[in-house]
């Protein structure tokens, strides 16, 4: 229905008629028209998002998803360039305050003003409360909401209530009985629903005016304010959304409007000069609905700019449009992403730097090192246990350092011939301790030293020592050995008696000792070795987190040390992943103490601080879900992820803000704005030699 009329006294009355008389087919009092700048630049879609203190309004079940108090406020001039020269206004202010940081869901407050001149006004003040209906850990949430109102509406119209106007736009001179003066308030309620379906996708569902109160002025009248209900779908990905919402508005007379309308935002963030964001939408419907929408935004920190503009086009002729401009403020960081950016630290301790960066390259080749390092040691280790008659642990440490280098037949070789010698000798180490001087001691020593020289590959030298001692002391391990190095060699040694050579089967493997088994120390050589081949071992077990490793080896290490920095925090970053909270705070707290750095201590610090919260929400649950993978998350996290970076960013926290650009392309590695940060923060943080 498009209205043309030129005197803005019958256009008034029109008007009037069309919000006060219960018998015309149209949208009547408490119209929706909206009361976000930002979500008019989507043509009202946003039942499926509503991720704002506007959820008050648009759908209550949105506020579950708010986690840090924010206010909000809008001013708009609807359907501007009437040709009277009527102004018709609205204005909104919001609160939302979460519980807890939504912990028991967020409560709002609203306050919605309409006013067509100093005729007619209408408000709306709002107590809203919007939560959680399904576990924590459910990977695809419900929200529900509710909004109850009170509402009020007041005609005033001054001189036009003595002369009514006849259906054809005659001044009839005679009272007009819908334009005394009169006021009306009623109670009304609102019920929302909110699901994120997948992880790109949301729904929601809305019912507004439930209570469908009486809102005539005259008493004994019935003017009723028909149920509408809307459901919306939206597709989003970072920092950006498109939105579909289908509305059935009933009219005062019942008749059914169906309206269409989608919208989407695109904000475009930056990590120096705030966020840009735009918007559009288009609006589809019966009774001449038609629409197009514009908008715009600015958020820098906490400070958020919004600005809408709508054009209808199948309604009023002689308008230029409606517009809203709001502001809104949100009151520290938030929540949420405070916990994501505990979890991110803690998860600091336990991941190596992402692929191609200096970090990476750095931590490839100290992984090269500690791999020539720690193989050096076991195998210097085996010798020394070896030497001592320990000879299934020798093996133990031999097949360890052949873990690490899979390729390589020399060690391999070593390994070999530690098995056979631990299969018949595996610890004579008492007797070789005694140092007696019978055959049979001396026996012993022979025997270490074939031993000892069959695994260096001097096999002829092994060959008389072992003949030696069996000659000293008899045994059938002895005699098989003699076979064994006869073998090898292929051929008897010259004025030996023994057996002719024969061709021995390789002997089943040694009962293999850990590593990790500590050997005897004995002098402070001997204890440098082996602490720096466990530090080596721990360093390679942490690059391939095996965790429980980790623990065990850094145990060793501060065992060995007790002020070995590098030590506690790796025993606190296994402990945190193996979810031993508690051993992991203690961990860290000790390398605090014990850490000189100012940088690292500062890290340190922050580790504590999140690792005792992550303590305080374990302990406050009754059993905590299993811990998600470090790339878990969604649009969302990747918004306040990069939000907290920025903020971090403009605080100087750069190794912080380094973490928080991770996190988001941890979660989505394709998205270029943090990208761009990241490299960015990067670039500062080696020229200034602090990078992680």
């Amino acid at each position: 229905m498009i209205l043309r009329v030129s005197s803005p006294r019958v256009l008034l009355a029109v008007l009037l008629a069309v919000l006060l008389a219960a018998a015309v087919p149209a949208r009547a009092a408490f119209d929706d028209l909206g009361t976000s700048a930002r979500v008019t630049g989507m043509s009202n879609a946003f039942t499926a998002v509503a991720d704002d203190v506007y959820a008050i309004y648009y759908n209550p079940a949105g506020l579950a998803l708010i986690d840090r108090p924010e206010v909000s406020t809008t001013y708009s001039m609807i359907a501007t360039g009437l040709s009277d020269g009527s102004s018709i206004q609205n204005s909104f202010v919001g609160y939302a305050q979460p519980i807890e940081g939504g912990k028991y869901g967020t409560v709002g407050v609203g306050w919605d003003y309409f006013s067509l001149d100093s005729i007619y006004r209408e408000s709306s003040l709002m107590l809203s409360y919007g939560n959680r209906l399904t576990p924590e850990d459910s990977s695809f949430p419900i929200y529900g909401g509710i909004t109850t109102k009170y509402l009020y509406r007041s005609i005033n119209p001054g001189s036009l209530a003595g002369n009514s106007i006849s259906p054809t736009g005659q001044v009839t001179n005679t009272p007009d009985p819908l334009l005394q003066n009169g006021a009306k308030s009623n109670l009304d309620m609102d019920l929302g629903l909110l699901w994120q379906v997948l992880p790109h996708w949301d729904a929601g569902f809305q019912v507004q005016h439930l209570m469908q109160p009486n809102i005539a002025f005259t008493p004994g009248q019935t003017d009723l304010l028909q149920r509408n209900m809307k459901v919306g779908v939206a597709y989003r990905t970072p920092f950006s959304t498109i939105d579909t919402d289908f509305g059935l508005i009933t009219a005062p007379d019942g008749a059914l409007s169906r309206d269409v309308n989608i919208g989407f935002e695109k904000w475009l963030p930056t990590l120096l000069y705030g966020a840009f964001a735009l918007r559009g939408g288009v609006g589809y419907g019966t009774e001449d609905y038609r629409q197009l929408t514009i908008g715009l935004s600015y958020k820098i920190h906490r400070l958020q700019v919004d600005y809408g503009f709508v054009m209808p086009v199948g309604s009023f002729a002689s308008t230029t449009g409606s517009q809203r401009i709001g502001l809104t403020w949100r009151f520290g960081r938030a929540p949420q992403a405070e916990r994501m950016m505990g979890e991110m630290l803690l998860d600091n301790l336990t991941q190596t730097a992402p692929q191609g960066s200096p970090e990476f390259n750095k931590q490839a080749a100290d992984l090269v090192g500690y791999k020539h390092r720690a193989i050096e040691a076991l195998l210097m280790n085996a010798d020394a246990d070896a030497d001592a008659g320990r000879f299934a642990a020798a093996h133990g440490r031999a097949q360890e350092a052949a873990s690490l280098a899979p390729n390589d037949k020399t060690v391999a070789e070593v390994v070999d011939r530690y098995r056979t010698a631990a299969l018949y000798f595996p610890d004579f180490s008492g007797v070789l301790k005694a140092h007696g001087t019978g055959a049979s001691d001396i026996a012993a020593t022979a025997t270490r030293d074939g031993l000892m020289n069959f695994i260096s590959g001097k096999d002829r030298e092994a060959l008389a020592s072992l003949v030696n001692a069996a000659a000293l002391a008899p045994s059938p391990e002895r005699d098989a050995m003699i076979r064994i190095v006869q073998a090898r060699l292929g051929e008897p040694m010259l004025g030996i008696s023994t057996t002719a050579p024969v061709a021995v089967a390789p002997p089943p493997a040694a009962p293999a000792v850990a590593a990790s088994t500590a050997p005897v120390v004995e002098g402070p050589t001997a204890a440098k070795r082996i602490l720096d081949s466990t530090v080596a071992l721990m360093e390679l077990a942490f690059f391939q987190k095996e965790w429980d490793k980790v623990a065990e080896l850094a145990g060793e290490v501060i065992s060995l040390d007790p002020t070995n920095v590098q030590a506690y925090k790796r025993l606190a970053a296994a402990e945190h992943v193996r979810r031993h909270y508690a051993a992991a705070l203690r961990a860290l707290q000790k390398a605090y103490a014990l850490e000189t750095d100012p940088v690292e201590k500062s890290r340190l610090k922050a580790y504590i601080e999140a690792m005792k919260e992550q303590i305080a929400r374990a302990s406050s649950k009754p059993a905590a879900p299993a811990a998600k993978p470090a790339s878990a998350g969604g649009p969302a996290d990747v918004e306040k992820m990069y939000e907290a970076g920025v903020e971090l960013y403009a605080e100087g926290r750069l190794s912080e803000s380094l973490a928080a650009f991770r996190r988001c392309l941890d979660i989505d590695s394709g998205y270029v704005p943090a990208q761009r940060a990241y490299e960015r923060v990067q670039s500062e943080l080696l020229q200034s030699g602090k990078s992680q």
